[in-house]
């Protein structure tokens, strides 16, 4: 029974990766944040502006070895979100039944994280972490019940890359230190945790001493993507954000997760006999509670002390134990027909998914989906050489919705100038900026456009003019949406 169950899971993980990554192909570009992540792999840097660098090590890598297509980063993001099914197949083995650990892992195709936002993001931080995180709960807790010294070897090496992954993992290391404190303090006394955390350090010692190098600005950008001004949020709200942001980024998660939370119920009608874990271990119990809760409130609690946002999306990585946290304290009498209904509830739940997906790619108008990007590289290319005298074209900055297309698709690859929030940009020689000039492209509706582009290129000493360049995208009916931008060429200087 147990073989007839993990294959009916294997086949699972095969569809959903191939179904999931086919579907992104309808793209003429990926997402910003994928673009984003391949730059910064090419920087061979052991930072970012924004997260540190591992994420951009695997898209940089995976793109360039699969020929510089984009199907190959696509597919990144499903072997990392396939990754996360099978550790959480795995840990929740330690508590539930198989057919029960498979349901924990197969449920999580009703979290909107898992499978619309996919397809909006392709691969970035967050899914990595989606790897990254259950693989980290999974070798504690293994460590903790074997006391094996493979093991804390394990979680200290996958905590370190996690850690290169997303800063955001420290919120699940205060759940787990606080499980230690509660319940396992022995453990402080046995040289497997410290093997662990030294195991870790050496791994993400190159990136610490990267962001003493560089002044921590990579912290810059959580300041800048939480403030409340910087988002278009309603004054009133913004004055009770201390309340308000970290309430909607709770509910956020609730929502996320509602497809599961639903399907639970379905399965649940039908064994008709739901009830709640009245187990003796308390251990188990507050584990699984800690894991769950903590970093979700301790995330919350970020913007309660500060007042600023906490986007909903940080929580992507935060939710991946919710059939666990189900099956665990809400017992269903799993028999081979609640099975049965349950995989069909699973089935089912794919299909609405891709299916709403192809609808919404299919019928919108967004820069997203429908990016013209061969026209755009061609005229730019045109206006360059016009401007340049067939100069190469070596450095592009501005807006991130613009900048990244240039770096992949413009056929010179010119290099990014990444935004760096005041600080020196550690990537750029500024002398050979000055000398090769650059293309800057931003948004019309920045209003000192000047000093924005001296930000950039500080050097720059020539007056800064603008032009507008307009574009349309369509979708497959042919409705179309005009868009534009403001560039500059700062013009080399030989």
């Amino acid at each position: 029974m147990e073989k007839k169950e993990n294959k009916l899971f294997y086949i699972f993980l095969l569809i959903n990766t191939i179904l999931w990554s086919l579907i992104s192909t309808i793209r003429y570009v990926p997402s910003i944040d994928t673009m984003e992540a391949i730059s910064w792999g090419e920087l061979i840097s052991f930072g970012t502006n924004k997260h540190p660098p591992l994420s951009g090590w695997l898209a940089s890598g995976v793109y360039h070895l699969g020929g510089n297509h984009d199907f190959f980063v696509y597919l990144l993001g499903q072997l990392c979100i396939l990754t996360g099914f099978i550790f959480i197949y795995k840990l929740a083995k330690f508590f539930l039944s198989n057919e029960k650990a498979i349901a924990s892992a197969m449920i999580l195709e009703g979290c909107y994280y898992y499978t619309f936002d996919y397809f909006i993001d392709n691969f970035n931080c967050n899914f990595l972490l989606m790897a990254l995180w259950p693989m980290v709960i999974y070798y504690f807790y293994k460590s903790i019940k074997e006391n094996r010294l493979s093991n804390w070897i394990l979680f200290g090496i996958s905590s370190g890359f996690a850690f290169l992954g997303k800063y955001q993992i420290v919120f699940l290391f205060l759940a787990l230190g606080i499980y230690l404190v509660l319940c396992e303090r022995e453990k402080f006394k046995q040289k497997g945790m410290y093997i662990a955390i030294l195991s870790g350090l050496v791994i993400i010692l190159p990136h610490i001493i990267w962001l003493f190098n560089n002044e921590f600005f990579s912290f810059g950008y959580m300041l800048e993507r939480t403030h409340a001004n910087a988002n278009n949020v309603p004054v009133f709200l913004e004055k009770l954000g201390h309340i308000f942001f970290p309430i909607k980024f709770i509910l956020g998660q609730l929502m996320a997760a509602g497809g599961c939370i639903f399907i639970f119920l379905m399965t649940a009608l039908q064994a008709k006999n739901i009830s709640f874990n009245k187990s003796q271990n308390k251990n188990d119990n507050i584990f699984l509670l800690l894991i769950f809760f903590i970093p979700i409130l301790a995330q919350g609690l970020m913007g309660m002390i500060t007042g600023e946002r906490v986007p909903s999306i940080w929580g992507s990585i935060m939710v991946c134990t919710t059939g666990l946290t189900l099956f665990y304290f809400f017992p269903i009498e799993f028999n081979t027909n609640t099975f049965k209904v349950f995989v069909k509830w699973i089935y089912a739940a794919m299909s609405i998914s891709i299916l709403s997906t192809l609808i919404f790619a299919l019928v919108q108008t967004k820069q997203i989906m429908f990016y013209p990007v061969e026209k755009v590289m061609n005229d730019f290319n045109t206006i360059w050489n016009e401007n340049t005298n067939n100069a190469p074209l070596k450095y592009v900055g501005g807006d991130i919705k613009y900048i990244f297309q240039f770096r992949q698709y413009n056929n010179q690859h010119p290099k990014v100038i990444l935004e760096t929030y005041g600080h020196q940009n550690p990537w750029i020689k500024q002398e050979d900026l000055s000398k090769s000039g650059a293309l800057i492209i931003i948004s019309p509706k920045i209003k000192d456009k000047e000093n924005f582009v001296k930000e950039l290129v500080p050097n720059v000493s020539e007056n800064i003019t603008f032009e507008t360049y307009n574009f349309e995208f369509c979708n497959i009916f042919g409705k179309c949406r005009e868009k534009e931008f403001c560039y500059s060429i700062i013009k080399p200087h030989i």
